[in-house]
């Protein structure tokens, strides 16, 4: 399935002019770790990507097993969660009832998350597929939980939330992209596969650019 391969070489291209793109800017000394997190998940997309590419071109499938090209997505989502978490929501979010509203909202995103898994559940893969693919969509759901909530939480006074809207809002687009792109694999869908590869390309490729830009405005 030569779709596959061709595939996972865009989604590679886009992950690595994103890295490379923010690579300089941020993977060096004194330089905002959140900004930093999110270079290091693009470029876990690359690492992941790059093997799926190899195992392609060596005659070994995608499916039916675990493989490590999965680990990029992990890697990724990780990263993303990790940035959120522990350098942004403190500064928005006291963890009192003023933005519980907030909080509720944020489940959405994880909701969302696991309605897109419930095709693979259902689906024909093995246990093991099934299991491996439960896991990607425990991450990223995590990771989408702050994207949504950071998204609408009323923003501190020096902007920071703001500026990262658009960054976050993509990041969710990525994360349901992998998921329909799961689904496509589970279910042999060139269709589906091109278009999610398509648009996945797109989003990973401008991630970095768009999150440069809105750490720069908070930063001036």
């Amino acid at each position: 399935m030569m779709e596959i391969l061709w595939e996972n070489i865009a989604v590679l291209a886009g992950a690595l002019f994103g890295f490379l793109y923010g690579a300089p800017r941020y993977l060096q000394a004194r330089k905002p770790l959140y900004a930093s997190m999110i270079v290091l998940g693009t470029g876990c997309t690359v690492l992941g990507r790059l093997y799926q590419c190899v195992r392609v071109l060596t005659g070994y499938p995608l499916t039916g097993r675990f493989q490590v090209g999965v680990l990029g997505v992990l890697g990724t989502f990780a990263f993303f969660f990790s940035s959120n978490y522990g350098q942004i929501d403190s500064l928005v979010d006291d963890g009192g009832d003023a933005f519980r509203r907030y909080r509720m909202i944020a489940w959405t995103g994880p909701a969302l998350i696991a309605v897109l898994y419930l095709p693979t559940a259902f689906g024909p893969q093995t246990a093991a597929e099934k299991a491996v693919g439960a896991i990607v969509a425990f991450v990223i759901a995590a990771a989408c939980y702050y994207h949504v909530k950071h998204l609408f939480i009323p923003d501190v006074d020096y902007g920071v939330v703001k500026c990262l809207r658009r960054f976050n809002a993509f990041a969710i687009l990525y994360g349901i992209l992998c998921m329909l792109e799961m689904t496509a694999l589970a279910y042999q869908s060139t269709m589906l596969l091109i278009a999610t590869g398509g648009l996945m390309t797109l989003v990973i490729a401008v991630i970095v650019p768009v999150m440069d830009k809105g750490v720069r405005a908070w930063r001036t």
